[in-house]
């Protein structure tokens, strides 16, 4: 970019004959309007940059917003999804629960039964293993054998009842039975063959069902809400990944606007000192201030392309053959330096006589050597 500027500000030397009119009654004046012209410009630009930062800073602070309330809106819609969803569902998991507990009351009012005839629990069929056991108050022993293990009964001694193995279920036997139980297809069956005989038929069934209803119906709700629940986060979730690469992008095509601008502005800037430095120099020689100008543009170009090459890594250079080169380039960039340090009209056109046209036949040059020839006339008006 330093490069392209530079070759910019050059392309002026080759037509600067016919840039500069030879009948310009006041030299003096002339050279000042140069200076004031090309600072006028460079004023202009920097002011172009300070609006460039402001435009910058507000179109990234707009999208930054726009972020925030599209993500605030996206996130106020998952919650009033969640809540519409427990609005729609705790009720009926209330009323669900408040159901099925009342239904494990009713059961467990309702959960004796009678030992039938038939002798169903002496033919293999494994009955007892599903009805509670009996209690004696006194001893606290389990009073018949192969009952179910499942409610609390203490037991004490050998495990025998009044000296005995525990004795077998009776027709007639009054006892109970859990509702995890009841489902089984076994005792189903010993109901429907009058096995096990439930005291109030009616009751105990209707309990049994709804208990076993409603606890279905809780897992469905809970897995229609859960379902519901997961279905809107996804949408909320994939709604703000998109707001967030719709932000990304708008942030990265204001960026590159941004820089692309900057570079600009910045290459006109460095443009604009560089031909206040030339101006400058070449009014100390205002009675050939053409021919001064046109050499201190040329010096500059020459000195940053020394410059850029005295510069260039060691590694750069691929055989020892080039070291003489170099030798030559750094004395003429390090000549440039002392001449810049204290700049003469003659000491600049010797050190570009020693240069040649080596930088300022470049094509980027001559192309901008139509730009650079009207600007300048521009500025001068002339």
């Amino acid at each position: 970019m330093f490069k392209l500027r530079f070759t910019f500000l050059v392309t002026t030397i080759l037509v600067a004959t016919s840039i500069y009119p030879a009948e310009a009654a006041d030299l003096k004046v002339s050279a000042q309007s140069a200076v004031s012209g090309f600072q006028a410009s460079l004023n202009a630009t920097l002011d172009e940059l300070n609006l460039l930062e402001d435009e910058h800073a507000k179109n990234t602070a707009d999208i930054n917003k726009v972020n925030l309330e599209a993500t605030t809106k996206a996130t106020n819609l998952l919650a009033a999804d969640l809540l519409a969803i427990n609005n729609n569902y705790l009720p009926q998991l209330t009323d669900a629960n408040q159901k099925k507990t009342e239904a494990k009351v009713t059961f467990d009012l309702n959960n004796k039964i009678k030992i039938g005839p038939g002798g169903g629990f002496f033919g293999g069929t494994n009955l007892a293993n599903y009805v509670d056991c009996l209690i004696d108050a006194k001893t606290l022993r389990k009073l018949k054998r192969y009952c179910a293990d499942n409610i609390t009964v203490p037991v004490a001694g050998t495990g025998t009842y009044d000296g005995n193995e525990w004795p077998d279920w009776n027709a007639g036997d009054i006892t109970t039975i859990q509702l995890f139980n009841t489902d089984e297809k076994l005792v189903q069956d010993g109901i429907t063959l009058g096995y096990i005989i439930p005291l109030n038929l009616t009751a105990f069934d209707a309990s049994r069902i709804a208990y076993k209803t409603q606890t279905a119906k809780i897992l469905e709700l809970t897995q229609q809400g859960g379902a519901a629940r997961s279905a809107a986060t996804k949408k909320s979730d994939n709604a703000i990944a998109l707001i967030k690469t719709a932000t990304n992008n708008a942030l990265a095509f204001e960026d590159n606007r941004y820089e692309q601008a900057l570079a600009e502005l910045e290459a006109r800037q460095a443009q604009a000192q560089l031909f206040i430095l030339a101006a400058k120099r070449a009014s100390k020689d205002y009675k050939t201030f053409n021919k001064a100008f046109t050499t201190a543009l040329q010096f500059e170009f020459n000195r940053s392309q020394l410059t850029e090459l005295a510069n260039t890594p060691w590694t750069a250079f691929t055989s020892l053959r080039t070291m003489s080169s170099l030798v030559k380039v750094i004395a003429l960039a390090d000549f440039a330096d002392a001449v810049a340090a204290k700049y003469t009209l003659a000491s600049a056109a010797k050190l570009n006589a020693s240069v040649g046209n080596t930088f300022t036949k470049v094509p980027t040059f001559t192309v901008s050597l139509k730009t650079a020839k009207a600007l300048y006339i521009k500025v001068i008006k002339s």
